[in-house]
């Protein structure tokens, strides 16, 4: 019997970049070290939590930053609905705690652990980069609790994943943002500028000369008052500097509606609208030298990267030195001193203020595990104890967590998982024509005794592919 010969595919139709089609070995690898993921987050007492992949769109703009925003799969749904595949799991998870409210879950502590597909259209790396298209986040999450025993547990059990599957090569870079907060409370700083400046770490940290163009950037941004307008804009903050909100709408509500006319139209927002726009931009702006100063000492930590033993005299110093509250500097101390002896930890635990997050919701620790040759990162996270009020919630939740990608942990991982292919399969081969019913009733009676039986369909099954050959 001859085979059919392979389909022409005249004007195919692809897949998308960043998307995979896994075969046999490449799932059965996947689902084993998911399965050996679960189990091991399962040993510190997390529960699955099933989310939707369709939620809100509203739900990841809240509180995620314009990176995360660009990155999102979103459209209509067939009620008008704006929605989008989810691309992180943690604000779904909020979402599902904050709904509980009077239910058993709100109001004390809870892990939870997740497994699943998220979704980002990640233009700065090109397909099929693992966090870009679909890919697998597995994490776990911890709400209701700020205490520093949470942070240690939390962080214990993230360096406990790479290590679970045989990945030795790996660090954890650990810093906080709260240390970074205090300092910055000296010199006084609008939530953007800050927002700003946490986004621009990792680029200030790598060297001293990155101010210049940073501060430069913020002008471009409006951050800086008065600086980085065009020469009209320029006049018009001063003009209103001295007014007040109400008067100043006022001016430029009359400048605008007298340079506008039915036939001149100023674009689609009404002068009302642009003015406020306008007013915001014009005294939206921090001081340049309160600026200025929130970089150079932001520059300072994130130039600290290291070992704690060798770092967080450097911490203390700078803290000290700004003249910032020693709080959170001494809560740091504390937790590294709780994990450093941690087995998954031990040697691999470095402090590296550097760390910026495309999630705008982190608040207090953060922290990255990457790969220790290839620098890769394999995962990270960290506590978010304000997503819950910019969800909706009627107060701040303690919270905090991480995600791993799956897919880069099995780049990293020394070897396969995953069970091998079943080698003890029988081919079942018809005689003739009318034996089709007794090759069928005989894989059957095979897979009833838990074999695995393939029924020779083409008439042309290799006997050295299978463990054995029936003829019926």
């Amino acid at each position: 019997m001859i085979a059919p010969a392979a389909p022409v595919v005249a004007n195919p139709v692809r897949r998308l970049p960043g998307m995979r089609d896994l075969p046999d070995a490449a799932y059965r690898d996947k689902q084993a070290v998911q399965f050996r993921l679960f189990e091991a987050i399962r040993r510190y007492g997390y529960l699955n939590l099933d989310v939707p992949i369709l939620e809100s769109t509203e739900l990841f703009l809240r509180k995620s930053g314009g990176d995360l925003a660009s990155q999102m799969y979103s459209f209509s749904d067939p009620g008008s609905n704006a929605v989008s595949l989810r691309p992180e799991f943690t604000s779904a998870i909020m979402r599902h705690y904050l709904e509980a409210a009077g239910e058993s879950e709100a109001g004390r502590v809870v892990r939870w652990q997740y497994a699943g597909p998220v979704f980002r259209y990640d233009l700065g790396h090109p397909p099929p980069a693992d966090n870009s298209g679909q890919f697998t986040q597995v994490g776990a999450e911890l709400i209701g609790s700020n205490s520093i025993l949470a942070d240690a547990e939390l962080l214990s059990l993230a360096a406990e994943i790479p290590a679970e599957l045989g990945i030795a090569d790996f660090r954890v870079r650990l810093a906080d943002l709260d240390v970074l907060d205090s300092v910055l409370d000296t010199v006084g700083l609008s939530d953007r500028a800050r927002a700003f400046i946490v986004a621009n770490m990792n680029r200030i940290g790598d060297s001293p000369d990155n101010l210049a163009a940073t501060l430069q950037r913020a002008d471009e941004l409006h951050l800086v008052s008065g600086r980085g307008l065009p020469t009209d804009e320029v006049d018009l903050a001063d003009a209103v500097a001295g007014l007040p909100d109400g008067l100043a709408r006022a001016v430029l509500t009359g400048f605008m509606r007298w340079n506008s006319s039915p036939e001149t139209p100023l674009g689609r927002r009404s002068p009302d609208e642009i003015v406020s726009r306008l007013l915001r931009k014009l005294r939206g702006g921090d001081a340049a030298d309160a600026i200025e100063n929130g970089l150079e000492l932001a520059g300072q930590l994130a130039r600290v990267r290291g070992n704690p033993a060798d770092t967080l005299g450097q911490v203390r110093g700078i803290v000290t030195s700004a003249g910032a509250d020693m709080a959170a500097c001494e809560r740091l101390t504390d937790l590294v001193t709780l994990v450093t002896d941690m087995p998954a930890l031990d040697g691999r635990l470095e402090i590296d203020f550097s760390l910026a997050r495309g999630i705008a919701y982190y608040n207090g620790i953060i922290f990255d595990v990457v790969g220790g040759s290839s620098g890769a990162v394999l995962g990270g996270g960290g506590r978010y104890d304000a997503l819950a009020m910019a969800l909706g919630g009627a107060d701040a939740v303690p919270a905090l967590g991480f995600a791993y990608t799956l897919e880069s942990l099995l780049t990293a991982m020394p070897e396969p998982m995953g069970e091998p292919t079943a080698t003890d399969a029988v081919l079942v081969k018809p005689a003739a024509a009318d034996s089709n019913a007794a090759a069928l009733r005989a894989a059957a009676e095979i897979r009833l005794q838990g074999g695995v039986a393939i029924l020779d369909v083409s008439g042309s099954g290799s006997a050295s592919e299978f463990s054995r050959t029936i003829t019926v």
